[in-house]
């Protein structure tokens, strides 16, 4: 009898074990200070726009993850070396493609450059040789800026984050930047330099950037967790106050033509 009932409890035991399975492993998401979508708050906790949309999505799929702000050339440089990883706000080039798996779009960018109004005024008095233009490293913006003629070393400068630029356009140290029109509209001011757009440089839709290594079903999870978001309205609620309604109706647009085309 005895030997019956510890065979018994045996198999129970083996059988708990094989249905128990261990947790999701935490997801480190990496991303760069970029006003208002991420930044420290005055409580130096990370906080933004899209940092409260990723936990909301975080909160439906009970997942746990943790946030690092780092400048974008360290959090990709991490993201491709390091398993677990999310990297984000990322815009998806060709280049880019097989060295992650895709989550979005959550943002769309008009990107176009802006420079002083006299050379918007004087195209023909300028050219990239007499222009000094400013880029962050590891961006999708450099090989654009390559292409219209910009070059490290000589009329472009790198700097570690985005904002950056906006420094060195204050201070007269850059004539040309990258922004969103969707949010910046025709012109901005840093401190008392106003730069006026003047060129468009690429459209792109930005990504949660899943590396590798992360199974194909929990990013699949989180893809259906974002697109809920869009169906419901999450979205909309948490971008309206801070993000351009093009942008958000540009989004919402794409949304419905995936849906459309997945039925």
């Amino acid at each position: 009898m005895q030997v019956f009932i510890g065979w018994a409890l045996f198999l129970l035991f083996s059988s708990g074990c094989l249905a128990w399975q261990a947790p999701d492993p935490e997801l480190h998401f990496l991303t760069e200070h970029s006003p208002p979508a991420q930044y420290i708050n005055e409580v130096e906790q990370i906080d933004g726009v899209t940092i409260q949309l990723i936990r909301h999505l975080q909160a439906r799929l009970n997942e746990k993850i943790r946030f690092s702000l780092l400048p974008w050339a360290r959090a990709m440089k991490m993201a491709r070396q390091q398993p677990n990883t999310v990297l984000f706000e990322t815009v998806r080039t060709p280049e880019r493609e097989a060295l992650f798996q895709w989550v979005g779009p959550i943002k769309y960018f008009d990107m176009q450059l802006y420079t002083l109004p006299r050379v918007v005024a004087n195209p023909q008095d300028y050219g990239t040789d007499n222009l000094r233009a400013c880029a962050y490293r590891s961006s999708a913006q450099l090989g654009y800026f390559n292409q219209m003629g910009f070059e490290v070393g000589r009329n472009l400068s790198m700097v570690a984050n985005a904002h950056e630029c906006h420094t060195m356009a204050e201070r007269n140290r850059a004539d040309v930047i990258a922004l969103n029109a969707l949010r910046y509209g025709e012109s901005v001011h840093y401190g008392d330099v106003r730069l006026e757009r003047w060129k468009p440089l690429y459209r792109s839709y930005l990504y949660l950037a899943f590396s590798l290594d992360i199974p194909g079903a929990r990013v699949a999870r989180w893809q259906e967790a974002l697109m809920q978001s869009y169906a419901d309205g999450t979205m909309r609620r948490l971008y309206q106050h801070d993000y351009p309604q093009a942008m958000i109706e540009h989004l919402e647009k794409q949304w419905q033509e995936e849906r459309q085309t997945s039925k």
